[in-house]
């Protein structure tokens, strides 16, 4: 029977347990080597970490998201991605030329109908009705959202472009759970999409 030498024992345990994630306390006997308890070649970082790249004030953040939005208006497939993103609306709030890149594409703007969050995202572009009632598909999608009432009620002159165009949109709104709402808050409304059922 062979004798093991517990202070190996124990690192050796010690070190499992680290890789299993557990942490074990270290024995009252154990001592550091010099070189680790020694504090004076160990500096301490007394200030946070800097970033390494060092930005102007007028330059924050704007630059970046601008850039993003030129992409998304050149590229009809990051536009599907940006608008499939359920944190569209945070995206937009900071940078409302988004919304404008994602809308100059019919599918990604059907897309931003339909969205949950699409009173969010108009209340970063006022013009967010007018932008997505220029596309047929997405002026359906939002006609029948639930959540479109602060979009329609925000600016109304695109969904009066889009019953001028199509009738049929005026009677597909007012089966919409809002319209009620909708025709409280701007009464304009109610009078237009009653002369065009």
């Amino acid at each position: 029977m062979t004798r093991t030498n517990p202070s190996a024992l124990h690192e050796w345990l010690a070190a499992s347990l680290c890789l299993a994630g557990w942490v074990l306390a270290a024995p009252a006997q154990a001592q550091l080597p010099p070189s680790v308890s020694d504090d004076a070649k160990v500096p301490l970082r007394s200030t946070p970490i800097q970033r390494s790249v060092s930005v102007e004030a007028s330059q924050t953040g704007t630059i970046v998201l601008s850039r993003t939005a030129h992409k998304v208006k050149a590229d009809m497939w990051i536009a599907y991605r940006m608008a499939r993103d359920p944190w569209i609306d945070k995206a937009c709030a900071a940078d409302p030329s988004l919304v404008a890149a994602i809308c100059a594409h019919p599918g990604p703007a059907k897309l931003l109908a339909k969205h949950h969050h699409v009173a969010a995202i108009s209340e970063a572009d006022p013009f967010f009705c007018r932008r997505l009632t220029r596309w047929k598909g997405a002026t359906w999608a939002l006609i029948k959202n639930r959540f479109a009432e602060k979009v329609i009620t925000r600016d109304p002159q695109g969904i009066y472009w889009a019953i001028d165009r199509n009738p049929k949109v005026a009677r597909v709104l007012a089966k919409n759970l809002m319209f009620n709402q909708m025709v409280v808050e701007n009464p304009d409304l109610g009078k237009f999409v009653s002369r065009h059922m």
